[in-house]
This record gives C-alpha cells, sequence and structure tokens, in this order.
C-alpha cells in the first residue's frame, strides 16, 4: 500500500479552480518532484494535502489517503496532529514563516511540545541539520542567522514530529549553488536515514535530477505527465518538458538563442475545452483545442496526457536543440569603464558617542574592466560584497577608497546617465501608482514610449497599464524599457532573472542577447548562475568576501578554474545530467567584519595549508586573460 494516494483532487477558491483532478501516489523512502512554472497549482496541491488553503478555499472533491487514513475526513483537531506529526513541510521562504520575536530554540521546542511531548531535544535538531554550535543558535532569533541556517532551522522544526512524510516547497530557490547543495545534500540524507517520503516542489531541472525518484510534471493546474527519472530526462514526452529543456541555459550548451515559450500559464480562471497548453504548443494539432488529451503510455511507468503520439527516438533528438544562432565573441574592444583597488567599508558604531570600533569591508579593493559590447560576470555567494560593487559604481554608495573612470574620465558622485542599473525585483523597483507610459518616460519625457516597448517586446497598447497587471517577466522587461529610454551604454543587471521562472528566464536572457548585439550594450551582469553566465557573458569576475579571487574568460573559468572557490561554486551546481564534481565546500561565508587572517576562504577550503593561514595569496597569472588569487592557482 503506497504511503501516499491522491485521486482526482480539485481545490476551489470562489470560482477558482487551481488544482483541478490531481491524482498521483508516494512510496515510503520515495522522492516525487512537482515540476512546473509558477501558477501551475504546485504549491497549492501541497498546501491541500496539508489542510492549510488560504481564506475561501476548500477541497471541493477528491481524496487522500495518507498511510491508512483519509484526510479529507478528518476534523481539524484531528489534523493538528497529523500535520507537523506524521506530515512534515518545509515553506518556501523561511523568513516569513519563522516567529520573528521569538527564538529559534523556542519555535522548535513548541512543535516537540504539541508533538512529542519532549522539548529536550531541540539541540539534537538543530545538530542534526547541520547547523553549527547548535546551544548558542538555539538562543538566537531568526534575523540572527543566515538565510541558509534559517532552511535549516525549517528543516529541524519539520523533523520535530518525526514525520512520515516531508512536503519541501521551494526549499532552496533564494539561496546561493553552495548552501543549496548543503540542504539539498542533507534533505537527501535525512530521506535515507529515517526512511521518510518526500514531495518536492520546484521548477529547478537540476533540483530534479539530483533529488527525484519520481516527476509529475504540472501545467494550469493538471497533471500533463507522469515518469520516473531516468526516463523523463532522458526523453520527456510532453511538448511543455521539451520546451521547459531546450529554455534552459546549460554549461554544456554553446552561445546561442534560447528557445521560449510564447505566452504565459493561462490564468486561473479560464475556461478549457480542450489541452491546456494548446495555445503556446508549437506541435499543437486541431484536436487539441476540442478534446482534453487522454493519458497515453510513453515508456514503463511513464504517463504523457497528450494527443500528439511522438517516438521516443525522434524525442531524444529534438531534446535541447534550439535555435543555434551563435552569439559570437569578438575581440575586446576598448574598456568603457574601469574600476581600480574599490573599497566599500561600513563603520560598527557603539556607544553613547557611536564611535567607530571597527568595519565592515563589504567591498575591499575590486578591480574591474568592462569593454564596449561586452558582458562581464560579477559571480559569488549573497553576502560577498556584488550588489554593493554595483551600487558605488553607479555612485548609488559612496566608495571609501579607490577610482572609477568611464572612458578616460574619474567619476565623482553619481555616474553618468550613459550608465544604468536593472534591479533584481522589478516589482518593488517600479513605482506603482505610475502607469507604464510615465515610468519608461519618467528619464526622458522626449522618448518614443511606444517604440522602446516594442524593443524589449511588449506591445504599445500596454503603455496606459500599471505594473501590478503584468506577469514577473513582462515587468522585467519594463524595468530594462525604463534604462534604455536614456540610451544607456552599460547596464548593471542585478540579478535580473533570479526569481524568474525557466521559460520567462530565457525571454529576458534572448532580449539582452539581442539588446547588446543591436545596440553595442555592455553589462556587468550580478548573478549566481552559472549557466546563466556560461550562456550570456564573454568574462567572469569571482567575488569572495569582498575581494575578487579569479578571473578570466568564460571558457577558461568555467571549464578550468584555478581557485578552490571557484571550483566549489561549479560543484554546487545541479546539472541535469546527473554528473556531479566531488569539491565540497562546508558553511557559510565569515562575517565581512571580521575576515579570517591569510587566505579569506582558507577556513572552507579542503586544500588549506599552513601558508593559507598565515598570509594572502598574491594574484597568479594562469594565461593573458585568466589569473587567480591561490597558492594552489597552476
Amino acid at each position: 500500500m503506497s504511503l501516499l494516494s491522491v485521486r482526482d483532487l480539485s481545490v476551489s477558491i470562489g470560482a477558482l479552480r487551481p488544482v483541478d483532478g490531481v491524482s498521483f501516489e508516494l512510496e515510503r523512502g520515495e522522492t516525487l518532484a512537482l515540476l512546473g512554472e509558477s501558477g501551475c497549482g504546485k504549491s497549492m496541491t501541497a498546501l491541500a494535502l496539508m489542510r492549510l488553503l488560504p481564506a475561501g478555499g476548500r477541497i471541493a472533491q477528491g481524496t487522500i489517503h495518507f498511510a491508512d487514513e483519509d484526510l479529507c475526513r478528518l476534523t481539524e483537531a484531528q489534523m493538528r496532529h497529523v500535520r507537523g506529526g506524521k506530515l512534515g513541510m518545509i515553506f518556501q521562504e523561511p523568513a516569513t514563516s519563522l516567529n520573528p520575536v521569538m527564538t529559534v530554540g523556542e519555535q522548535i521546542a513548541e512543535a516537540l511540545r504539541f508533538h512529542t511531548g519532549d522539548t529536550r531535544r531541540v539541540v539534537e535538531l538543530l545538530a542534526a541539520v547541520g547547523i553549527p554550535d547548535p546551544e548558542r543558535r538555539a538562543r538566537e532569533y531568526p534575523f540572527q542567522m543566515s538565510g541558509g541556517m534559517k532552511q535549516r532551522a525549517m528543516i529541524a522544526m519539520a523533523l520535530a514530529g518525526a514525520p512520515e512524510l516531508l512536503i519541501a516547497d521551494e526549499p532552496t530557490t533564494a539561496l546561493d549553488v553552495t548552501i543549496q547543495a548543503q540542504v539539498l545534500d542533507l534533505l537527501d540524507g535525512l530521506r535515507r536515514e529515517r526512511g521518510m517520503a518526500m514531495l518536492l516542489i520546484t521548477h529547478d531541472l537540476g533540483v530534479v535530477a539530483r533529488m527525484a525518484d519520481h516527476i509529475g510534471l504540472m501545467y494550469a493546474g493538471h497533471l500533463v505527465e507522469m515518469a520516473p527519472r531516468a526516463a523523463f530526462f532522458a526523453a520527456p514526452g510532453h511538448p511543455y518538458a521539451r520546451r521547459l529543456f531546450e529554455a534552459l541555459p546549460e554549461m554544456a550548451q554553446e552561445k546561442r538563442r534560447l528557445a521560449t515559450i510564447p505566452g504565459s500559464v493561462p490564468p486561473l480562471g479560464t475556461t478549457f475545452t480542450g489541452c491546456r497548453f494548446a495555445d503556446r504548443c508549437s506541435e499543437v494539432l486541431p484536436v487539441c483545442h476540442r478534446e482534453l488529451p487522454p493519458w497515453r503510455e510513453h515508456g514503463p511507468a511513464h504517463q504523457v496526457r497528450c494527443h500528439l503520439e511522438v517516438r521516443v527516438e525522434q524525442i531524444v533528438r529534438k531534446v535541447g536543440a534550439g535555435e543555434t544562432a551563435s552569439v559570437g565573441v569578438p575581440a575586446p574592444p576598448p574598456a568603457l569603464l574601469t574600476v581600480r583597488e574599490l573599497k566599500v567599508h561600513f563603520p560598527i558604531r557603539r556607544g553613547i558617542l557611536q564611535r567607530a570600533v571597527g568595519y565592515v569591508r563589504a567591498v575591499d579593493g575590486v578591480d574591474l574592466t568592462l569593454p564596449a559590447g561586452r558582458t562581464l560576470a560579477l559571480v559569488g555567494e549573497s553576502g560577498c560584497g556584488k550588489t554593493t560593487v554595483g551600487k558605488a559604481i553607479l555612485g548609488l554608495q559612496a566608495p571609501t577608497a579607490g577610482e572609477i573612470h568611464w572612458q578616460a574620465e574619474k567619476l565623482q558622485g553619481l555616474a553618468p546617465e550613459r550608465m544604468q542599473m536593472v534591479f533584481q525585483d522589478p516589482f518593488g523597483s517600479l513605482n506603482p501608482r505610475m502607469r507604464i507610459c510615465e515610468i519608461v518616460a519618467e528619464g526622458r519625457p522626449s522618448v518614443d514610449v511606444a517604440r522602446i516597448l516594442e524593443q524589449v517586446g511588449l506591445s504599445a497598447s500596454m503603455a496606459d497599464r500599471y505594473p501590478h497587471e503584468f506577469s514577473g517577466g513582462q515587468r522585467q522587461r519594463i524595468a530594462i524599457a525604463r534604462v534604455l529610454a536614456v540610451a544607456p551604454q552599460v547596464l548593471i543587471c542585478d540579478e535580473p532573472t533570479s526569481a524568474l521562472d525557466v521559460s520567462v528566464q530565457a525571454q529576458i536572457l534572448n532580449l539582452l542577447a539581442e539588446l547588446q548585439q543591436t545596440l553595442g550594450l555592455s553589462y556587468l551582469f550580478i548573478t549566481h548562475n552559472i549557466g546563466v553566465v556560461n550562456h550570456l557573458a564573454h568574462e567572469v569576475a569571482v567575488m569572495y568576501l569582498g575581494r575578487i579571487v579569479e578571473r578570466g574568460t568564460v571558457a577558461e573559468v568555467l571549464r578550468a578554474p584555478r581557485h578552490p572557490y571557484t571550483q566549489a561554486l561549479l560543484a554546487a551546481v545541479p546539472r541535469i545530467d546527473g554528473r556531479r564534481m566531488d569539491v565540497k565546500v562546508a558553511g557559510d561565508p565569515p562575517s565581512p567584519s571580521n575576515p579570517p587572517a591569510g587566505c579569506h576562504f582558507h577556513p572552507r577550503c579542503p586544500r588549506a595549508e599552513a601558508r593559507c593561514r598565515e598570509a594572502y595569496p598574491p594574484v597568479v597569472s594562469v594565461s593573458a586573460t585568466q589569473s587567480a588569487c591561490c597558492f594552489f592557482a597552476k
């Protein structure tokens, strides 16, 4: 008997139906991944299993059998003992899920008290999820912890009731690749050790390849494909799955235009008569608009909900094909932007007189050169100083020391109009009270708004709408249109695709590549997504604790990294081919207010020696274009 059996599950919120006729089973000790774009119903399915639907939401039909109980028939009082006990859940954003006025230990003890009556296991649980010095950390509040530690604390809380099934809703979305790798290894190890089943909700194909035993692909409230992991990645059967693969910027791919999925996931109130993916499908048949497609056998335990019958060998050849137009890498032209010995130190003030007792060395001697028409990627973990570098270049943050040259002119204060920034969160950077035409024309009132909107792939008819009326990808296009209105030469792009689904990410990356080719733009691209770096960038600078530790061309740094930190970043990237490097890095970056003596990376480096703890390594040139700050670079 399956641990979890879901049959014909439908969820209604008023007239909306975000989950519609979903069925699947999950065995003990196995991991099932629900995969799909935002708005497909993945998280709502998980909330239905936990009976935690939003106000107005209800299970309209179907059954949820967990072990020998029908969860739909339990009272709320009975569900409280199942929820957090036999069923545990890790929510997507730990910062908003943890109580800010209670210590982490108190919150875990609360769960233990309700489900087991034994509150003495708090430290044991924190240690089990890999939090160092668990006794001290149990007394800390969530704001005193890093993102990775908060996620581990959430996992400890979910494990407090010794669950038989753990639901993980996008558990690594906001984490750096190194912390993501640690959390994924932790979850997989706990699953094996405790014999738990896991329902993993994600839109990251790399995470699915690393973690899942079986995969359920969701689209617009429906499951459209169910398959074992190996079969899904060898030959995905549904056109939607194949489009997701083609939109993925992978390490193995050459620079090319990414395939995109036109349109977006249909709104929740849409009435369907045929296949829900038909309006976005490039292989659509007339019958697709008229009839709901049946389930078809695509292979052993592999089912696809599609009218189209395609042989497996045809699909294998098509996956990852995409459009093969090369981006090209010309010889470096003269530098537009030059940064020399840039430092940004924030004083730590204490006492009545607020005297400086120390400094947070956010940026500590950074050199960068950005040629015209090229892309320089600045990569590293959160907190290493990447965004501060971008703000200092633009004059949004006053540098402590160093020089910034625009062409041959030294900059003082704000940067010229020809340098603009695309921020990470487009919704937070667009004025919600201004129409799109006003936002785009704010920097240059005489600009042709219709032309600029069409340049970024938006219709001129959208000009009179407000930001909240657009999807995440469309809002990012509006943010790009706003900076294009002043005819910039350099764009500083701060994680512009980090919160986007892979299909929308592909649209933005294609747009940026096209704008660079047609307008000759230069990009300083701040990111921790190595696949995006490989696809878009020409050169890479790797940053750790305020300093550049390796730089070079994309081919050099990503194919033959010389610094152990760069090697660890690349090893941590989840790959859809399932390959993994053996290099691992433990723990979080040290505080920039108290960096380690010697090489800043030595407390986390698997190769550290005595000399690494005594002196900061010099810059070692590996080639004419590649260098690294490491004693082992050669």
